[in-house]
């Protein structure tokens, strides 16, 4: 054991937290990205209901406190869904429990990349004639922020506090949390 804090299983003179993130979530984020594709407007149906029961959940267990405020985008994600007429039919997640400070780093990780494929699908959902007034509310403002991305990451690999298991441990939770509210098929 060093003296330095969280030495005990990651070495942070490696590729930065953010690399052991990524890699200790490959697997979940591979999965997550097959099951929330979508090419037409019924895929896209589908995904706004995922994100919206994972946001509603992942968000409701999040303080506020934790050194980070993610964009909150259920309620967006709820409006979505309200233009195009889709009725929410599966029950909300329960919200999980509430991440300790540093396991809210790997919440926030999977929050704060999952804009990065937002610009993604943001260009999907325009093709579909859908845009920040009706349809794609949440995917404009999750990708609104340019630099937010490599403040988090500079945040994240630079503060000593953040213990790199506990990290890693809610990143696969908010992972897993998000294939659950994914993989609910609705008609």
């Amino acid at each position: 054991m060093t003296d330095q804090p969280h030495s005990r299983r990651f070495d942070r003179a490696a590729p930065g937290l953010r690399g052991l993130l990524r890699a200790e979530t490959a697997d979940l984020h591979a999965r997550l990205d097959a099951e929330a594709a979508f090419t037409d407007l019924r895929g896209y149906g589908r995904y706004l209901r995922g994100t919206r029961r994972f946001r509603h959940a992942v968000e409701q267990g999040l303080g506020g406190d934790e050194g980070w405020r993610p964009t909150r985008l259920a309620d967006l994600a709820a409006a979505d869904l309200a233009d195009l007429g889709i009725a929410e039919e599966a029950p909300d997640l329960a919200p999980g429990r509430r991440p300790d400070a540093s396991a809210a780093w790997g919440v926030f990780y999977v929050l704060e990349g999952s804009a990065l494929g937002a610009r993604f699908l943001l260009g999907r959902a325009t093709a579909l004639g859908l845009g920040p007034e009706h349809g794609a509310r949440h995917l404009h403002a999750q990708t609104a922020e340019r630099g937010r991305w490599a403040r988090f990451v500079e945040r994240l690999d630079t503060d000593p506090g953040i213990d790199p298991e506990a990290a890693r441990a809610g990143a696969r939770a908010a992972f897993e949390l998000a294939l659950a509210a994914y993989s609910i098929r609705t008609p």
